[in-house]
């Protein structure tokens, strides 16, 4: 019964394909014939052989299917690579090539320091702007390709070294653009980590590894990290864009902007109310009644600093407010931290 069915189904599939094949080539003829072409004859062949290809699988479908099986054709394929991807993969990764290995740790760079050691990451032409630290991109460079192009390798490199590590506080007008990187360059975190980020002070990322994707429309409410969010042109998060998301128009790098819709963003976000609910809940199991060490566990926890004295009394004055639902303004308060600037930057 299955052989039958499986039989009926070819000769069903046989027809629609002969059917394609004959309305194919019978557009091609009346295209040709309408520009005058010279390959008419050929066309005319190729439709005459369509038509008896139509004409024999619809015979064969009316004498009905049998428990007889003919494997359909398929395409295929060589058994062996005829090697040029890999060729093309072993000149570009040569030692001789260190144009790739300069590209590739100038976008570490990049990544780390908000800004490249050469600033246009997609022109290292005559066209792009020249490197502010020549040396130290030839350095980096030959690192990366004495490591093997080991990009873990040069991640720890980076984040270990002096530059990395110094502060990001204003000392100084001699160089207020940090070309010659005296300081860490203060800079915005982008769109994914400020989620991220928003759900782990809380306690609610899941940190789960692998899976699918996540669809874009439930950014709000799942609690997967935002590496899993689906994202195309026409399927964006929208918290994420605000922050400066990644565009398919902007992959060397993303732009840069300041509005006052990233603050609305943070303070009429549901995952910033979620936040603060779940990290209000946890800092008053810990801290109890005592304002003080409450004040100082969220700041800690949100901010990772101590309260300076005229915060710690204004949040004070704002916790022991007569009238005031003391869990209600914990909420607040914590949510008020979660908007500060120092939350979403990295210093």
């Amino acid at each position: 019964q299955m052989a039958v069915k499986l039989s009926a189904t070819q000769l069903n599939a046989d027809v629609l394909e002969a059917q394609y094949e004959k309305h194919m080539a019978d557009a091609a003829l009346k295209n040709a014939s309408a520009k005058g072409a010279k390959n008419i004859a050929a066309l005319k062949k190729k439709a005459g052989e369509a038509e008896k290809k139509l004409a024999s699988a619809e015979k064969a479908k009316a004498a009905g299917p049998t428990t007889e099986f003919k494997p359909r054709a398929m395409k295929t394929y060589p058994d062996a690579s005829s090697g040029r991807r890999l060729a093309f993969a072993n000149w570009l990764t040569s030692r001789e090539n260190t144009l790739f290995a300069r590209v590739a740790v100038n976008h570490l760079w990049l990544r780390h320091f908000g800004t490249g050691i050469v600033q246009t990451p997609e022109d290292f032409g005559a066209n792009g702007q020249q490197a502010t630290h020549p040396a130290l991109l030839d350095w980096l460079a030959a690192e990366f390709i004495e490591s093997g192009y080991d990009m873990k390798w040069m991640h720890f490199l980076i984040v270990t070294s002096a530059a990395y590590q110094r502060s990001g506080a204003h000392s100084s007008n001699i160089d207020p653009d940090n070309v010659f990187l005296w300081r860490f360059p203060t800079r915005r975190m982008e769109g994914e980590a400020v989620r991220d980020n928003l759900l782990h002070v809380a306690g609610l990322l899941d940190a789960t590894m692998g899976g699918p994707d996540i669809d874009n429309a439930a950014a709000e409410t799942s609690r997967r990290r935002s590496l899993y969010l689906r994202h195309a042109q026409e399927k964006l998060v929208e918290f994420i864009q605000i922050f400066d998301g990644p565009r398919p128009t902007e992959c060397y790098q993303r732009e840069k902007s300041v509005k006052p819709h990233q603050a609305l963003a943070l303070v009429n976000s549901k995952l910033t109310l979620d936040a603060s609910v779940a990290l209000e809940k946890k800092l008053s199991a810990r801290c109890g009644g005592d304002y003080d060490a409450f004040i100082n566990a969220a700041f800690h926890t949100i901010l990772g600093r101590a309260p300076k004295p005229e915060e710690a009394r204004l949040c004070a004055e704002f916790l022991t407010t007569p009238d005031k639902d003391a869990t209600r303004a914990r909420q607040q308060a914590i949510s008020v931290l979660l908007n500060h600037n120092d939350f979403v930057t990295v210093r």
